[in-house]
């Protein structure tokens, strides 16, 4: 097999892992095989944090100041032992951020989507407007990973919200 035939068959591989986990809140999932994508990725130790993005508005409207919009992402963990997400927060982008549960577990090898499902991340009363376009940045504390900057995190149009996966009816 040449490498760029090797190469095609890791992508067709990793589309069909990350499809067909799409309606679950957890998968087990190689996570060399998990793509980046047009979020804000980054990793902290084995955790991986993936395509990170706020929905925002229309692409020529902007979510005004004291708004709140949800954040989407999905976390692999690459290490030997579970982990959980305990804080997110936005300074200089809201007030406050809430998560779904007081923590979200990331099991070993797994992989966990937020924002639909059980597991959801809300930023609250936004300190400035937001447009379709604008990128910010993040802070998110893992019980054992520790602490991470997620930069460049884009604000995506509404109907980016019609392709992320949606929760099963088993959660």
């Amino acid at each position: 097999m040449t490498c760029l035939g090797a190469r095609l068959l890791c992508v067709a591989a990793a589309a069909v892992l990350v499809l067909s986990g799409a309606g679950c809140g957890t998968e087990p999932v190689p996570p060399e095989y998990y793509p980046t994508t047009e979020g804000g990725n980054t990793q902290i130790g084995e955790m991986k944090i993936r395509n990170v993005s706020i929905v925002g508005p229309a692409p020529t409207a902007q979510d005004p100041a004291g708004a709140s919009v949800p954040v989407y992402f999905s976390l692999i963990n690459a290490g030997k032992t579970d982990d959980s997400l305990v804080q997110v927060s936005a300074q200089g982008v809201a007030k406050t951020v809430s998560m779904s549960k007081p923590e979200i577990p990331v099991p070993v090898l797994q992989l966990v989507w937020v924002g639909t499902g059980p597991y959801t991340v809300t930023l609250h009363d936004l300190v400035r407007p937001l447009k379709v376009g604008e990128y910010v940045t993040l802070r998110m504390r893992f019980k054992r990973a520790g602490e991470v900057t997620v930069r460049d995190v884009p604000v995506q149009m509404a109907s980016v919200a019609s392709t992320l996966p949606s929760p099963s009816p088993s959660g």
